[in-house]
């Protein structure tokens, strides 16, 4: 016999060969570059985002420094030094609310008036000697000109966002008094508010700064997993320099692991080559598949039972396996359905699932006082009906009978169920007697809505029925006397006892303390 797998091996493997090669040919020219252009573009935007957060914060500074410059009470501290203005506007809550580290007031010649740097240890310290030098030594120009000027620039080997702002009234027209400088020191905790801003990865690299660290504006031409970039001051020198982690890490691979799943699923197509080379091993399994079609569109299993003229082991193991199948799955759909819960026929709960349930409701009504009733119905005349309708009349009767009655077990612990034959069983929560008559009407009335035409029966020319019901009021432990099977065949005497009254009515047989059930109940008549 000849295999298929040595076929399909010698016509798929150079395939599978070339095809390996062709998918890297196709990512190397056509998908990895649209990929690293796309990474190139998401590490872009995220260096944009850190210049726009860094941005935002300088904005921030200066309009505080420009409003703060555009005082009236600092253009007069600017001639006459008053200490009140000190006291009142550069207090230990105001560096810590607008996150300065120091501030300089100067006057025209750029003599300090007043500076002061602030920490959380040391509190507001005046006159420090690192401002001075600054101011001196390494302040650009730019500081003091006629506009608002901000830049990040290195003060005592830390960066500093440094603003400065001429001293003047808003709208008047005096000429600029002094400049108004306001910093922020760059730290590790300036540093985390940026990254929660922008959304990034940073870390501040500590100065002194190498000079082979790029300038941060610089556009992005190359993926790094972290990358270095520094902002510059005036005067051409790095100021602040960051190492950002890119959410994309290193971009991706030439190789990935998302090619093995792709190559995978066209490995797949040696199959379709495979069988257009084998007509012969087409036909039986085309013959298999419409069987299998057939078997899954009217839910029955059938075996295969045809051979192909060609004795292929692949094929007769498949179709013994196949085989074998179906009888185990008969046999289990077999014993599925003698153990189901469930009416083939009317969708109802079947005997089994009512047996389970009366003793269930039985239980709970030894042990609380509670009050339940089981009802018998029978369909009046049915076998007439099904004599001169049909079968199928019969079984469609049946089924909008058990979907009448399934309307009136509303809850969960209630239960419409089919007995056997015409014959129905309901299990219901009855609490008084305004219950039990409504229940009465309701399954009566239940079936009468149905409308449906029975012009053989001696009583009525609507299929109609009768049904007895055993009420069960106030149980309690006096129930432990009887049994479940004694409350059956209470309810199955008042059913015997309204067919025998006529039949299109119903009995009742009450059980209490004071009425327990006897071979000769008091039946109470309902007629229709």
């Amino acid at each position: 016999m000849l295999s298929v797998r040595q076929l399909y091996i010698a016509v798929s493997t150079g395939y599978v060969i070339l095809l390996f090669l062709g998918m890297i040919l196709v990512r190397g020219l056509w998908f990895y570059p649209k990929e690293y252009d796309q990474a190139l573009q998401l590490q872009q935007s995220e260096v944009s985002g850190l210049l726009s957060a860094m941005e935002l914060r300088r904005e921030q500074l200066v309009a505080t420094t420009h409003d703060y410059a555009s005082w009236d009470d600092t253009f007069r501290f600017t001639h006459d030094r008053n200490q009140e203005y000190l006291d009142s506007n550069f207090l230990d809550s105001t560096f810590e609310s607008l996150s300065l580290a120091g501030t300089i007031i100067t006057n025209t010649e750029r003599r300090i008036l007043y500076s002061a740097v602030y920490s959380e240890e040391d509190g507001v310290q005046e006159n420090p000697a690192a401002l001075t030098a600054w101011l001196t030594r390494t302040a650009a120009p730019e500081f003091f000109s006629g506009r608002v000027f901000s830049e990040i620039q290195l003060l005592d080997g830390s960066p500093y966002l440094i603003a400065s702002s001429p001293v003047s009234p808003s709208g008047a027209s005096d000429p600029i008094s002094g400049w108004l400088i306001f910093m922020q020191k760059i730290d590790a905790d300036y540093i985390s508010v940026l990254a929660q801003v922008s959304r990034l990865n940073l870390a501040m690299i500590a100065p002194p700064y190498s000079e082979d660290l790029p300038d941060i504006i610089t556009p992005v031409t190359q993926l790094n997993a972290v990358r270095s970039g520094c902002f510059y001051d005036d005067a051409g020198q790095r100021s602040l320099c960051l190492n950002i982690r890119h959410a994309n890490g290193a971009g991706p691979a030439m190789l990935n692991s998302s090619l093995i799943p792709a190559f995978i699923l066209l490995c797949l197509i040696p199959s379709a080559l495979f069988m257009l080379v084998l007509k012969l091993v087409i036909d039986p399994l085309r013959k298999a598949t419409v069987l299998l079609e057939r078997n899954n569109s009217d839910g029955r299993l059938r075996p295969v039972l045809h051979s192909t003229s060609i004795r292929i082991t692949e094929l007769q193991k498949l179709r013994d396996a196949y085989n074998e199948l179906v009888y185990t799955a008969r046999q289990q759909q077999a014993r599925l359905e003698q153990l189901s819960n469930t009416d083939r026929l009317t969708g109802l709960p079947n005997r089994r699932a009512f047996d389970e349930l009366l003793e269930k409701t039985w239980r709970r009504l030894l042990r609380h006082q509670q009050a339940a009733a089981l009802v018998l119905v029978d369909i009046d005349y049915f076998k007439r009906y099904n004599d001169h309708y049909g079968h199928q009349a019969g079984d469609s009767a049946l089924r909008q009978v058990a979907q009448a009655l399934k309307s009136c077990a509303k809850r969960t612990d209630e239960l419409a169920s089919r007995f056997g034959g015409e014959e129905f069983a309901l299990i219901l929560q009855v609490e008084d007697a305004s219950d039990l008559d409504s229940l009465r009407k309701r399954v009566s009335e239940s079936v009468r809505a149905l409308d449906i035409h029975h012009d053989h029966s001696p009583i009525s020319k609507q299929l109609t029925i009768s049904f007895g019901i055993a009420w069960i009021r106030d149980s309690g432990h006096w129930l432990e006397k009887m049994g479940k099977e004694e409350w059956l065949r209470a309810a199955d005497s008042a059913l015997y006892e309204a067919k025998a009254s006529g039949r299109n009515c119903n009995m009742l047989q009450v059980i209490s303390p004071d009425m327990p059930f006897t071979e000769s109940p008091v039946l109470t008549q309902s007629p229709d």
